[in-house]
């Protein structure tokens, strides 16, 4: 009972940050650090990015420690995703032995999270728990938008299936807890050993043996499953307006679908992707302008940088104001036959007074100035669209072609 009152204190604690609630605005984005925690994500995505996370992937290295050590500790005691599924499955109690049917896929999984992140394209990134859990959370933002409910899916399923078949998730899919079982896995030997006080050492050695050239062999066969994934769905994906800093052929794979980078957007601009990306790229952010969110009125506004700052796998790399203006997130597109300067000759160039960039030029044509799109400037950023008063909307941005 004291258990189980202490994991509910913590499970409360964390769906209270992952909300934002009762924190003041300077200390809200310490509430983004709750992904971080799993070394499964922020390593395997330092992997998959080749690029250093930031200081706060560091969160991680205490639950490797402890893991080698005490094993799945985190799991049975604080998880806060392992105690909901925990607790749900307590409503099919004949559902018990449901279990011993599945396979255990926890350990397996996890060597294929980090043997495919050592190829650069992390397979199955998504199901850290963690992030599974604030992306439940991050859903529950304001404004509210239905698409955002994508995010919560994984939640909700894991629920489901922990009701249908009692502790399913932690004790034979969840790769966290497979990681933590492997980090852990010569302290229990070493411990076994020690206790059995066996003078014969020789015996263990070729366990020890067999079980290391199962690990190597199943990164191995991991990093080829990664490699074979990025040849095969890294690239000729259809093109989508990404967040600022995301990276290109990578990005479905190393997007943890956490949630972060949309809750940070104070303008509201992200939402999941529903398919247009592929189906490796559902959940994953895009940039909603007006065109495909008619009550949009903001704009990705040129010095924000709020998103690159939040994501803990890499698939936003940080950057700097200056970074944001030199990489644009797509281009505007004027269309001359919806357009009231083109088509009506009638004077407005509203899009070129609202660009911050002056991407918009006049030009001239049968005696009214008519706007177009000097493209080395144009950075992308929807403040034409959000502002064009014709309808429909005859100034969009267009993700840029793919190389």
């Amino acid at each position: 009972m004291k258990k189980n009152l202490i994991r509910l204190t913590v499970f409360l604690l964390c769906a209270l940050l992952a909300l934002n609630l009762f924190l003041p605005d300077g200390a809200k984005p310490f509430s983004l650090f709750l992904p971080r925690v799993s070394p499964l994500l922020s390593f395997a995505g330092a992997l998959g990015a080749r690029r250093f996370a930031g200081w706060l992937c560091l969160f991680g290295v205490p639950l490797l420690l402890l893991a080698f050590f005490k094993q799945r500790w985190f799991c049975w005691h604080v998880c806060p995703m392992g105690f909901a599924a925990e607790m749900v499955g307590k409503l099919n109690k004949r559902g018990a032995g449901h279990i011993r049917r599945v396979p255990s896929l926890n350990k397996a999984l996890a060597l294929l999270v980090v043997g495919s992140a050592v190829a650069g394209y992390p397979v199955f990134l998504w199901l850290d728990p963690l992030c599974i859990f604030n992306g439940f959370f991050a859903a529950l933002r304001k404004p509210f938008l239905w698409m955002s409910c994508a995010t919560a899916a994984g939640f909700l399923l894991i629920l489901l299936a922990s009701v249908a078949a009692p502790n399913i998730w932690c004790h034979r899919l969840c790769p966290l807890g497979g990681l933590q079982e492997l980090v852990g896995m010569p302290w229990k030997r070493f411990k076994s050993r020690k206790t059995a006080q066996k003078a014969v050492s020789d015996n263990a050695s070729p366990l020890d043996a067999h079980a290391s050239r199962r690990l190597f062999l199943g990164i191995l066969g991991s990093g080829v499953a990664g490699a074979g994934a990025r040849f095969a769905l890294g690239a000729g994906k259809p093109a989508v307006l990404r967040p600022p800093g995301a990276v290109k052929l990578s990005f479905n794979a190393l997007c943890a679908r956490c949630g972060n980078c949309m809750r940070a957007c104070p303008y509201g601009l992200l939402v999941p992707d529903l398919g247009k990306s592929g189906i490796d790229g559902l959940c994953t952010p895009v940039v909603a302008f007006r065109h495909l969110d008619p009550y949009q009125e903001q704009y990705c506004f040129q010095d924000c940088k709020a998103c690159t700052e939040v994501c803990p796998t890499g698939a936003l790399a940080p950057l700097t104001v200056e970074q944001k203006h030199e990489r644009p997130l797509g281009i505007a597109v004027v269309d001359r036959a919806k357009c009231v300067a083109w088509a009506e000759k009638q004077y407005c160039v509203v899009c070129q007074e609202y660009c911050p960039y002056q991407a918009v030029r006049e030009v001239e044509r049968n005696g009214v100035m008519c706007p177009e799109i000097d493209a080395a400037k144009c950075r992308g950023c929807g403040a034409c669209e959000s502002a064009c008063p014709a309808d429909p909307i005859a100034i969009i941005v267009n993700p840029l072609p793919q190389k």
